[in-house]
């Protein structure tokens, strides 16, 4: 594999972890503005296939690309959205309080929004949630699209 391909490839893999891709054109826009000129929706496709890409749906239910890693995402409905007993935050985090057990199944829907929706990561106890916002997303706005998702 050429050096050039081989670097494509790995931006590629990381632009799937932090953007939500609809369809291909919009990869094809996203590497040209990365600097992969000769980029095209066959060449995509191609590397969709070759990666095990699959189209999914995310935590808000939108239809969107991602690696194998992020399939089986649990959505948001009444039930679940039932688990959550409080939404706060200070200055660095946002703290969600589940029912007892239920924090690590609404912490893995946290993680599915990822970094396009301003989250880096999450940690997740017994009925405890950290969620640290990225580098650079307001908390009060973390806190909101949090809030959203949750039907708060």
């Amino acid at each position: 594999m050429r050096t050039q391909d081989a670097e494509l490839i790995k931006t590629f893999k990381v632009m799937l972890c932090e953007k939500h891709f609809r369809n291909q054109g919009e990869m094809v826009e996203a590497l040209k503005a990365h600097g992969f000129g000769d980029v095209s929706q066959s060449k995509i496709s191609r590397i969709l296939n070759n990666i095990g890409a699959v189209r999914t749906r995310n935590a808000k239910k939108e239809t969107v690309y991602c690696v194998p890693g992020e399939i089986n995402v649990p959505a948001i409905d009444a039930p679940l959205a039932s688990l959550v007993t409080d939404i706060d935050h200070n200055d660095h985090l946002v703290v969600i309080k589940t029912t007892p057990g239920a924090a690590q199944i609404v912490a893995r829907l946290m993680d599915s929004l990822g970094k396009a929706d301003g989250i880096l990561g999450c940690v997740g106890g017994d009925d405890t949630i950290f969620v640290t916002p990225t580098r650079n997303t307001a908390i009060g706005k973390l806190y909101l699209t949090i809030m959203a998702v949750l039907g708060r």
